[in-house]
């Protein structure tokens, strides 16, 4: 009796593990499992910036700085560890690392510690992408940046 159950659950968690496969060996182009045709989704576009939150100031001066993305800005994700920012009249270039299939570092995002920048999380379907960096407190004050991005 307890050598059927073990039978089922080993089948069970075999068919668990090997069901879905990611189709795609590049870590920026996500597909999604298990369909006839599963659409094609990937980090690596033109995003529109929907909100941009951050910290500002030193000490007793630390506050929250939140950005409502306008007509024309944007985050343009390369594939050569290049972002491209445009916020207001603001432009930007930033470098970047992927870790995982759902973090990475940014530089400027986050704060350094000891020479290190904290890894991002960060979630996308094909229209919408959340980059949230970690939050820290320190006696300087709260760092961290989240961003919203869409199509």
């Amino acid at each position: 009796m307890k050598t059927s159950y073990l039978i089922i659950l080993v089948a069970a968690l075999q068919l668990c593990m090997f069901s879905c496969k990611k189709l795609s060996p590049d870590p920026g182009h996500l597909q999604m499992c298990c369909g006839a045709n599963p659409p094609a989704t990937s980090v690596f576009n033109k995003w529109q910036i929907v909100t941009d939150s951050t910290y500002a100031g030193v000490g007793i001066n630390n506050h929250a700085v939140n950005y409502a993305g306008q007509p024309g800005d944007y985050f343009d994700i390369r594939t050569n560890d290049t972002i491209f920012t445009k916020e207001g009249a603001v432009l930007d270039t930033l470098t970047y690392k992927q870790l995982t299939d759902s973090t990475i570092v940014i530089s400027s995002f986050g704060i350094a510690l000891n020479g290190t920048l904290g890894a991002s999380h960060y979630k996308f379907s094909a229209q919408s992408m959340h980059i949230v960096s970690p939050e820290i407190a320190t006696p300087g004050g709260i760092f961290g940046r989240r961003v919203t991005l869409s199509k």
